[in-house]
């Protein structure tokens, strides 16, 4: 049987402090380590800076003063696993990322 991986570290980034609390609240449940962020452009900082603190990243796509599509870049160069959540339809952006 497959089994569910603990202890993964997850940067969590959501400019929505409720959303990100009930994000942080179900990685929780699954035993990962999380950091959370409101801010965008401190996202972009930990990612270039702690690389190596992070297994996963999940994202807000539509973050203020940055777009959550360049933490999925920058994950992406990274070699990291960048999960998108969106309220809007972003699937062709996603689609054109996710083939690279």
């Amino acid at each position: 049987t497959m089994e569910f991986p603990v202890g993964m570290r997850v940067l969590a980034v959501d400019d929505n402090p409720i959303c990100l609390r009930k994000l942080e609240n179900m990685l929780l449940l699954c035993k990962y380590h999380v950091t959370k962020t409101t801010d965008s452009k401190k996202s972009l900082d930990m990612l270039r800076e702690k690389s190596n603190m992070f297994d996963m990243v999940i994202t807000d796509a539509d973050l203020p003063d940055t777009d959550g599509f360049k933490l999925l870049e920058i994950g992406v160069e990274m070699g990291l696993p960048v999960i998108m959540l969106s309220k809007l339809l972003h699937v062709a952006r996603v689609v054109i990322w996710s083939s690279l």
